[in-house]
């Protein structure tokens, strides 16, 4: 049985396999394929994202690449729902390679370029309140297109519990600090040397 580690990195391959074909089938063969990465949603409110700005890079002296984010909560849906995403995330790619402006209001509103955009690459178009033309699924013609590629590349997707109100996630990169005395907490993304003004008394790291 593969682990979870494994099953992420079959996850992010077979998004990274489904977007070489929509690209060829829809875009042909015209994006530079970006780092496509799957990651949690804080919010819970999008099913991916379009970085405008370059932001992987291998070294300082690097250009850099974009990056296409698939988000984890999102994944557990039928995979023409993901794959509506992924396009819908690749028209954005296209605008911004192609210096159109698609969004407006500070990027939080598909306008109707973007609207042309998607009907152009096999997505149909619904306008939403307060953020426009953004809710996107595929044409009858792109579903039989996905359906194909699926029957031949059965689906291998793990995806990632939605995050809760209050949830506290730990990670590596953050430090709980406590006073032995008062119980006083705070939090640092180093290690620091911290002491408790009411108390007096260094606090110390809790493991």
């Amino acid at each position: 049985m593969k682990n979870g580690t494994e099953q992420y990195i079959e996850t992010v391959a077979y998004l990274g396999k489904l977007y070489d074909f929509a690209n060829v089938k829809l875009f042909g063969g015209e994006l530079k394929k970006p780092v496509i990465t799957v990651q949690r949603d804080e919010r819970n409110k999008t099913n991916g994202w379009w970085s405008v700005g370059k932001v992987w890079f291998e070294n300082a002296d690097d250009e850099g690449e974009h990056e296409l984010n698939m988000t984890a909560q999102q994944l557990n849906r039928p995979i023409r729902e993901v794959t509506a995403t992924l396009i819908h995330e690749m028209c954005h790619q296209f605008a911004s390679v192609n210096n159109m402006q698609d969004c407006s209001r500070s990027g939080t509103y598909h306008n109707k370029l973007f609207k042309k955009i998607a009907e152009t690459h096999g997505l149909k178009v619904e306008c939403m309140p307060k953020i426009g033309w953004s809710h996107t699924e595929l044409t009858e013609e792109t579903t039989a297109m996905i359906n194909e590629f699926v029957a031949e590349n059965p689906a291998t997707v793990i995806y990632r519990l939605p995050v809760m109100k209050g949830q506290v996630v730990k990670t590596s990169s953050t430090r709980k600090y406590v006073c032995p005395i008062c119980g006083q907490s705070v939090r640092a993304t180093k290690q620091v040397n911290i002491i408790c003004a009411d108390c007096d008394a260094p606090m110390q790291e809790e493991n």
